[in-house]
């Protein structure tokens, strides 16, 4: 059983759905450690290490430089499990697995993705869909050029993806539709913490099982993963190369 010290929410009743494997606690030495995505979470995460946590959790991160997430990932020492609502890692095998078949991955020839977010969210929701882009595509995103929340990438092997957000008076996280056409058709509608996602080709289309596990008890797990396996986890390394993306998108369209 590993001690988790989680804040009151959504992460409490994530523990009480891992009644085997976690035991809440509010110290932060020898325990994962939950901290919350608010403005500052990078040096939370940080403190949290030092005090000498075995893993942390970032739940739902808000927007931060990409320097301050790698200065995270360079000086950590533990494990980072990132919680990203709009970019499940569940929904993206789900994705990933629909372009494979048994002659390989099936690369798109295109991408597209576009969305809408209240104002304050907009960079977190380009940040989510560029995400996906590059989970879709399978290989590095470069920015081409951006205007007015419209922006063109590119990766190593010159296919193209487009992305859009514009902001909206709606309430909520937000949300996006991601398409990534070719052989294989993959469609992924996130709209707050629902995601659906669609793969179509010549047979016919397929959908998979509806998640109904919440982002927070799924982020608890992997954390629990990484502390059992000793390995390091991506997410630090991949938020931080999304967001670099987004920084590009949102400077050039000042």
């Amino acid at each position: 059983m590993t001690d988790v010290r989680v804040p009151p929410g959504r992460y409490r009743t994530a523990l009480a759905e891992l009644p085997l494997s976690t035991r809440r606690v509010e110290w932060p030495g020898g325990s994962i450690v939950v901290v919350p995505g608010d403005v500052g979470w990078v040096d939370a995460a940080l403190g949290i290490a030092a005090a000498g946590a075995r893993a942390v959790v970032v739940a739902r991160p808000s927007f931060a430089p990409a320097a301050e997430i790698r200065r995270l990932h360079d000086g950590a020492g533990v494990p980072v499990i990132v919680e990203r609502m709009l970019l499940r890692p569940d929904s993206a095998g789900d994705a990933a697995a629909g372009r494979s078949a048994e002659e390989g991955w099936s690369a798109p020839r295109l991408l597209v993705a576009d969305g809408s977010a209240p104002r304050d969210l907009v960079p977190v929701v380009a940040r989510d869909a560029v995400g996906w882009l590059r989970l879709l595509v399978g290989d590095d995103l470069g920015l081409v050029a951006s205007d007015d929340g419209l922006a063109l990438f590119q990766t190593t092997g010159a296919i193209a993806a487009s992305l859009s957000i514009v902001e909206t008076a709606r309430t909520g996280s937000g949300s996006f539709r991601v398409r990534a056409l070719g052989e294989v058709l993959t469609e992924i509608v996130v709209d707050g913490d629902r995601t659906r996602v669609r793969t179509s080709t010549a047979r016919g289309s397929l959908v998979p099982p509806a998640r109904f596990e919440s982002s927070a008890r799924l982020a608890v797990r992997r954390a629990l993963a990484a502390v059992d396996s000793g390995e390091p986890a991506d997410d630090l390394r991949e938020l931080a190369a999304d967001t670099e993306l987004v920084e590009g998108m949102l400077v050039d369209s000042a």
